[in-house]
């Protein structure tokens, strides 16, 4: 369950902006650098922008800094590009098989064409040239018949026979000249169907190539696929361990401030409380979780626990008895402030929330103790968008005149943080 399935307003406002099913979205503008020639390194990052639903959207458009989110960053980019790549070689390899295989059918109706009537001039002239054989055997039979009866007929007849022999050279002409014309159209078809061949083995070689290179690249997308979800990951488990740039806040600890102010603007929006205002008091009590050289892990609470000194009646320090036995503090005899908003254990007993939606308050959490600093500092001030209400609260959460204005002069340089805002709410499922 997501650390935020109990909060339905954060849920709304939620903006991811990439996820690994919507990544496509910033695909045209991926195709159009690299179409463009432009390097990855000259092209703008869109890793740093992959949507995270378990963090306050505002979140997502900060500047952060530090090595290892560079890192996955980039490592991101990379895996997107090669998808892009991969799928833009595939789309173009499947268009030019598409042509190429057009092509290719069209060149062999034509082969067949061409090779059916090649074979019909064979027909035509095996024919032609047998008729020919046959006229010349009957004139070689009859010549010398004809030259006899010549000599003895009539002038008259050796005249009808002159003429019939010259008609008879006549239709012989006629007849090698179709031969001729044959064997013309004959050699034109050879050399049609030679060409149509030679097309076809290339338009075959070329179809081999593009299919390889289809497999090719969709073996790089499957791969580019498979690296996504885990490129995805690391981006946005570095992002919780990123630093904001200009801000001395974690990314964890400032999503759990703002997770408190979304709850108490749905819970008790009167109140009008914002982020920084328990930012300053989370600055003063334990450098946002962070004091003694601790680091807030990504699920809120801070690599070790934070418990302050005994509050043991020595000078300069309230006497409290232990009100819990030692369960939150460690301590059967005296309470101690406990968690990275330093609360006592009877006043956490009373106050304490469950600001990560786990089912438990515990106020090592910083997601539940920033909540429940929140619920306090409301209680305790009212609407606190008035001045003297903020600081009424804070002397309420602590009687110290150098206490609440510490708290106020980083609450003040807090408020000042160009944090962007979201003017209306946007459909997570729908962007």
């Amino acid at each position: 369950m997501s650390v935020f399935d109990s909060m339905p307003l954060r849920r709304s406002i939620q903006v991811g902006v990439l996820a690994c099913a919507g990544l496509m979205l910033l695909g045209g503008s991926l195709a159009d650098d690299r179409a463009a020639g432009r390097e990855d390194a000259l092209v703008s990052s869109v890793g740093s922008l992959v949507g995270d639903d378990t963090l306050d959207p505002r979140i997502i458009a900060l500047d952060l800094d530090g090595a290892g989110w560079a890192e996955r960053v980039r490592t991101l980019d990379a895996v997107l590009f090669a998808r892009e790549d991969a799928e833009r070689r595939r789309e173009v390899a499947l268009a030019a098989l598409r042509d190429t295989r057009a092509e290719l059918r069209t060149v062999e109706a034509g082969e067949a064409d061409a090779e059916r009537r090649v074979a019909d001039v064979g027909e035509r002239l095996a024919e032609h040239v047998a008729a020919l054989r046959a006229r010349a055997l009957v004139l070689f039979i009859g010549h010398g018949e004809e030259a006899q009866l010549d000599e003895l007929d009539s002038i008259e007849d050796a005249t009808l026979g002159a003429r019939q022999r010259q008609l008879a050279v006549e239709v012989d002409e006629h007849q090698l000249g179709l031969l001729d014309d044959l064997e013309d159209e004959r050699t034109a078809l050879d050399v049609e169907l030679a060409d149509l061949r030679g097309r076809r083995v290339a338009l075959e070689t070329a179809e081999a190539a593009l299919v390889r290179s289809h497999d090719a690249a969709t073996a790089d997308l499957a791969d580019a696929n498979a690296a996504l979800p885990h490129a995805i990951d690391a981006v946005r488990a570095a992002r919780r361990g990123a630093s904001i740039g200009g801000l001395d806040i974690s990314v964890v600890a400032l999503d759990a401030y703002l997770a408190a102010e979304v709850t108490l603007g749905e819970t008790l929006p009167t109140c009008r409380l914002e982020w920084w205002m328990i930012a300053g008091v989370g600055r003063v009590e334990s450098r946002h979780g962070e004091i003694g050289a601790r680091v807030v892990q990504a699920d809120g609470r801070p690599s070790r626990p934070i418990i302050g000194i005994a509050l043991d009646g020595r000078p300069g320090v309230r006497a409290i008895d232990d009100t819990d036995g030692g369960t939150l503090d460690g301590d059967p005899a005296w309470d101690r402030a406990v968690g990275p908003m330093q609360f006592i254990p009877e006043t956490w007993r009373i106050r304490g929330r469950d600001g990560d939606g786990d089912g438990v308050a515990d106020p090592q959490n910083l997601y539940d103790a920033a909540l429940a600093s929140a619920t306090y500092l409301c209680r305790l001030g009212g609407d606190l968008s008035l001045r003297d209400n903020l600081r009424a609260a804070y002397f309420g959460y602590n009687t110290s005149e150098h206490y609440v204005a510490l708290v106020e002069s980083h609450a003040e340089r807090y408020a000042a943080f160009d944090l962007p805002r979201i003017g209306t709410e946007i459909d997570h499922d729908g962007g």
